[in-house]
């Protein structure tokens, strides 16, 4: 029986045997992929999911073939066996250290509650339905629903690090109806049912409800203990457990992250399909000619034994003998190399001392290796403001109330916005003068009389407030009340708030510094202390009921709660959010001189950069109270769509409301924010702010943060309707069109944004927008316009988003535009932008981890994304695509041989090369070198950030502010390019022509040494492959920018050394089918004349076009290049430049300046 068909889960406190019928999983954790026997068979039938694998195990079975294969089957068993190898040794490693993990987690004991008393049993031995008893730092061993625990007030505190990673200490709430009879050693009666929601991944959501005595109460997430939690700071729990083993909300979260693919990973695929075209083109080319040769000469030769085979047999046999003999165009070492290359350049980023964070005690953390180069292709960066730009560290600043703004009103008068980083370590900062205030409050100054008429209903009659301390005192209790903050004592006496969003801790802290301090919960009944002057003598104690809080999220965007006082017995609703979304609830009896009042205040504060919210409240009538109560207890009870349910019981008990005022909360910038934004802007990548703020904030940060300047034209869209906002785009579109060389910025609206992101194919927002679909060629046309002036704005601001909003602005530029983009959070309510992005990069903050885990890279600090994109992921792009151009090059120098080969064998498929020369050379001979500089090669030496300055005219300043020009080299991606691919497919061709076609008309002499030896075919086939390595080391040695001991070392030791080791070793060891030693040739003066001429000829040819294009048309990259070099100089003290020559043409970097200065620069590079 199941009880699944529901969509919900019944389970029985206690009721062990009636919990059977739905067969709920057992607490057994399994984490390992594999076991003793599927563990081959498995693993390998993964690694042949592999295409690239799938392809060298048809050529080792071909191989094998002695019919068709001219090379013995172990040259293309061997490397295939290794590379298989390989990924099964670290898949077996990896699944034995999972294995042993879970034999110590099921074997953890757990205190269970078993015929009448608490019994120690193993982990993997609970079941769903019995209560458990865990102590201070237990691991929490599957989900549980807490029933009590050692605080009086049912608080407790789990860290959920091991889950999200945050090590923030989360409160959660006892069953308050069970909390005062569960004790730790009491005999515990009790028989009831829980229903919840299926199991699912939803770490921060928990719908529930227990039937207790009779009576039906609601549970939800700040009643679950989260398994593979700790529980902290609480001596013990008592829970009931819901979900066991696969079925916990950790387990179900133990998913494989969603693989993003690169831009170079996709044309990679299309370059080997060139490849493997070309290759099929020569073995097509060369079977034709060998059943021609057949047919014409076969009968000729009488040695060989293929007299039985047609022509036409012969050359369908020949096919499949030149695709052995080419499969080495498309080398089996290729992706294996680029995996190793990319972990390695993680393992270098999450090290790198230029991206560590003091204030987050954070390095760069590498969560998907493939995308490391990408972070040098980016072209557009969507970005969070707060939390993001900002330090989301709050500080209470304003409020407007009744007669009065409350404040420092010369920060309103300061032309210049005073954003700085001060990053304390305390949740808030609190510097407002309350003097003011508290006077209005406290004193009999207090009792002025309002000049504006501020009402609100009682009794159905309306009433007005009178004098200024009495909205000013219902303010203040709003600000106390209206929160989801937990409280916490501190040492001093006083208490600490506890809450997810720092706004809201800044504003409670507020109301307690001013006197309204919000003291404690328990069982539902806040009290609160209203404190004259701040006189604990004078201090009043007020106690109300908590009916309910009706939560703040990113749709709603308010929050509100139901009060009970107990001193009058009146039922107050106080609320908070956006001023847009507020004012639509708002009674229409509320003066219009003092929504003006407030509205007008609230404008100056968004102007100056403030998040402001406004506050309300009203009187909710018994009546009223009582028929809403039914339908919010049945709401909050539900299992199916309960946030649907508890949404329309909020939209209903939400108006009606009266005005108190507003504040403003200041979040500074942080650190560096306004110059890596312009280094941003400087590498040619666009900027965009995504923020939920206002219009005005979101207007004044952007200026602040250097999105926006004075200079530029910026036009702005706040339509709601579609003919309005069709109008006003279209205007704009004309506007930024006309106006060149003057740079634009467009600040749209969520309003406006809603219309542009209409999709027709949404059935969601069909039903939600009825009227948008009868539009669909209006609608079109809108978003055209804006994506006609997104093209040509140097920034886009969109303000009072959604977290829905911005995933789908991120998708629309991707997919419309084909931009590679990168969405950039640090809150939950970014990882939708986060994830739909091709560079999901987190920051880690104050609203948790969840970015962070969702993220692909994450940092300390914005500024830290000048590094990641500007350092790591431009010199990532370099170094990957000119890898595997090289990679591509270097084996058709190797392979095009074979095929030249056959037209002096009569087609016969004779192999060129040794078989243990074909194995090592992509596996030993070239491995090492290549992937050396693909971790160390650099073209520009990049100063360190302390030994620079953001305005400083030192020439190591000048270098570091000219770097961003040199990232177009990847966002416009000038290196990956078909042409390029075909120009290193020319270049391989033309060399192996050198490479063959010299020493084998060297051979013409005829005379190996004095004693009249002659040059066979293997003399010519070592010589030959000589040739290549050294040719390909050449070339890779023309093309390094920067060298350093690892590059000498590589080339010079594990290539060149290692070859003529293995050479002589070779030589030693084995029967050769020639009758001379490799003594023999290495001492002929053949070999040198061969290998000599050939490298003679590449670097004539090769190193001159390289020199001639790099004088003649160098690019930004180059010029630095030679910059950093000379500044490397100046700084060694080792050569003087003309600082005159050298600085000023610079800072333009224009085509013909570049050009001239290039030249003088690498003049000056030769002379030294």
């Amino acid at each position: 029986m199941s009880n699944e068909q529901d969509h919900k889960r019944t389970i029985f406190i206690n009721g062990f045997e009636s919990n059977k019928q739905f067969k709920y999983p057992s607490n057994y954790i399994s984490t390992t992929k594999y076991n003793i026997v599927t563990f081959f068979p498995r693993c390998l039938f993964e690694q042949f999911k592999k295409l690239a694998n799938i392809y060298f195990l048809a050529i080792a079975v071909l191989q094998s073939i002695p019919q068709i294969s001219p090379l013995t089957p172990f040259t293309a068993i061997f490397p295939l066996v290794f590379v298989l190898a390989v990924a099964m040794i670290r898949e077996g490693v990896e699944d034995y250290f999972r294995y042993k993990s879970d034999k110590e987690v099921n074997s953890v004991p757990v205190n269970v509650y078993r015929n009448g008393s608490f019994s120690f049993k193993r982990c993997d031995e609970i079941h769903v339905g019995e209560i458990a008893l865990l102590r201070k730092d237990d691991a929490i061993p599957c989900d549980m629903v807490m029933l009590s625990n050692s605080n009086e007030n049912g608080v407790a505190y789990i860290e959920t690090s091991t889950i999200d990673g945050e090590k923030t200490l989360k409160p959660r709430q006892a069953f308050p109806e069970t909390l005062k009879f569960f004790r730790e050693n009491d005999f515990i009666r009790i028989f009831s049912m829980v229903q919840c929601d299926l199991p699912n991944p939803r770490i921060y959501q928990f719908n529930g409800a227990i039937d207790y005595k009779n009576k039906k109460y609601p549970l939800d997430k700040n009643n679950l203990l989260l398994g593979g939690a700790f529980i902290r700071n609480t001596a013990w729990v008592i829970g009931v457990v819901v979900y066991t083993g696969k079925e916990t909300k950790l387990r179900q979260n133990l998913m494989a992250r969603t693989y993003k693919q690169s831009s170079i990973e996709k044309n990679v695929n299309k370059y080997i399909f060139y490849i493997l075209i070309m290759q099929f083109v020569l073995c097509t080319f060369c079977a034709i000619l060998s059943g021609i040769w057949s047919y014409k000469y076969l009968g000729e030769h009488y040695y060989i034994d293929q007299h039985d085979f047609q022509s036409g047999l012969v050359g369908f046999l020949s096919y499949f003998t030149y695709l052995l003999l080419l499969n080495t165009m498309l080398p089996i070492s290729l992706i294996i190399s680029l995996e190793l290359i990319k972990v390695a350049q993680g393992f270098f980023m999450e090290r790198d001392i230029e991206m560590y964070s003091k204030i987050r005690n954070r390095t760069c953390k590498v969560s998907s290796y493939s995308l490391n180069e990408e972070l040098g292709m980016v072209q557009h960066i969507f970005s969070d403001k707060t939390g993001t730009l900002t330090q989301n560290k709050m500080e209470f600043k304003f409020c407007s109330v009744g007669n009065k703004m409350y404040g420092d009103k010369k920060a309103l008068s300061d032309k210049e916005f005073q954003s700085t980083a001060t990053y304390s370590t305390k949740e808030t900062i609190f510097t407002f003068n309350s003097k003011e205030i508290t006077n209005d409050l406290f004193s009999e100054k207090g009792n002025e009389k309002l000049i504006y008429s501020i009402n609100y209903s009682f009794d159905e009659k309306m009433q007005s407030f009178s004098k200024q301390s009495e909205p000013l005192d219902h303010f203040f209790r709003c600000m106390s009340l209206c929160h989801e903050c937990l409280v916490e004592s501190n040492n001093n006496g006083d208490v600490d708030y506890i809450g997810q969003s720092p706004d809201e801790i800044a504003l409670v802290d507020a109301a307690r510094h001013l006197g309204y301090r919000y003291w404690k919960i328990k069982n539902n009944e806040i009290e609160l202390h209203v404190i004259p002057f701040r006189n604990e003598d004078k201090k009043i104690r007020e106690f109300y009921e908590k009916i309910c809080v009706l939560e703040f999220d990113s749709d709603r965007k308010r929050n509100s709660v139901v009060v009970r006082e107990k001193s009058t017995n009146k039922i107050f609703l106080y609320i908070k959010g956006a001023d847009n979304i507020i004012k639509q609830r708002l009674d229409p009896r509320n003066s219009s001189d003092y929504l003006e009042k407030i509205s007008h205040d609230l404008d100056t504060y968004s102007k100056r950069g403030y998040r402001t919210l406004l506050f309300g409240f009203k009187i909710i009538e018994e009546e009223e109270f009582l028929s809403w109560m039914v339908k919010f207890a049945k709401a909050s009870t539900a299992i199916e769509d309960r946030y649907t349910q508890l949404s329309q019981c909020a939209e209903e008990i939400e108006k009606g409301i009266f005005l108190l005022g507003c504040t403003a909360v200041e979040d500074s910038l942080q650190d560096e924010v306004p110059n890596t934004i312009n280094s941003l802007l400087n590498a040619g990548i666009k900027v965009w702010m995504l923020t939920g703020d206002k219009l005005e904030t979101a207007e004044n940060i952007g200026k602040t943060c250097s999105l926006l300047s004075d200079e530029m034209i910026i036009e702005k869209c706040s339509e709601t309707t579609i003919s309005g906002c069709l109008i006003t785009l279209s205007q704009i579109d004309r506007v930024i069109s006309s106006s060149h060389h003057i740079d634009s910025a467009l600040i749209i609206e969520g309003q406006s944004l809603e219309i542009v992101l209409f999709d027709i194919k949404n059935t969601e927002k069909v039903q939600k927008y009825p009227e948008f679909a009868k539009n669909e060629k209006k609608i079109k046309e809108i978003t055209e316009h804006f994506l006609n002036i997104a093209s040509r704005c140097k920034t886009v601001i969109c303000c009072r988003v959604t977290p829905g909003q911005k995933r789908e602005v991120v998708k629309l530029m991707k997919d419309r535009k084909k931009l590679v983009t990168l969405s950039i959070g640090d809150g939950a309510n970014d990882v939708s932008m986060i994830l739909e992005a091709q560079v999901g990069v987190g920051i880690y903050g104050e609203e948790g981890m969840q970015a962070v885990q969702a993220s692909d890279y994450a940092i300390g600090e914005f500024k830290y994304l000048w590094e990641l994109l500007l350092v790591h992921g431009r010199f990532n792009y370099i170094r990957q695509s000119e890898m595997i151009l090289y990679f591509f090059y270097k084996n058709l120098v190797f392979t095009i041989p074979q095929f030249l080969f056959s037209f002096y064998c009569a087609y016969s498929g004779k192999s060129i090369w040794d078989d243990w020369y074909i194995t090592l050379f992509n596996m030993l001979f070239t491995a090492v070198p290549l992937m050396i500089r693909a971790l160390f090669e650099k073209d520009i030496i990049i100063p360190r950030r302390a030994e620079t300055s953001s305005q400083g005219e030192d020439r190591q300043s000048v270098l570091r502010r000219l770097v961003p020009r040199a990232y177009n080299i990847g966002r416009t991606n000038k290196i990956f390019t078909r042409i390029n691919f075909f120009k290193w497919v020319i270049n391989g061709f033309f060399h192996s022509l050198i490479i063959f076609f010299i020493p084998l008309y060297a051979l013409s002499e005829g005379i190996m040494n004095k004693k009249g030896d002659n040059y066979d075919f293997w003399t010519f086939s070592i010589t030959a492959f000589t040739c290549v390595l050294f040719i390909v080391n050449l070339k890779l040695f023309l093309h390094t920018k920067l060298w350093n001991s690892f590059h000498s070392a590589a080339m010079l030791g594990t290539s060149i050394f290692i070859y003529f080791v293995f050479m002589l070793i070779y030589d030693a060891l084995s029967s050769f089918s020639n009758r001379f030693s490799v003594w023999q040739i290495l001492l002929s003066s053949y070999f040198y004349f061969s290998v000599l001429i050939s490298m003679s000829i590449v670097v004539v040819i090769d190193g001159g076009l390289l020199m001639f294009r790099r004088i003649s048309n160098p690019d930004d990259s180059e010029v630095l290049m030679d910059y950093s070099l000379s500044v490397k100089r100046e700084k060694m003290d080792k050569i003087k430049i003309n600082k005159s020559r050298l600085t000023t043409p610079f800072i333009t970097l224009s085509s013909s300046q570049s050009q001239i200065n290039w030249s003088v620069l690498y003049l000056n590079k030769i002379i030294f």
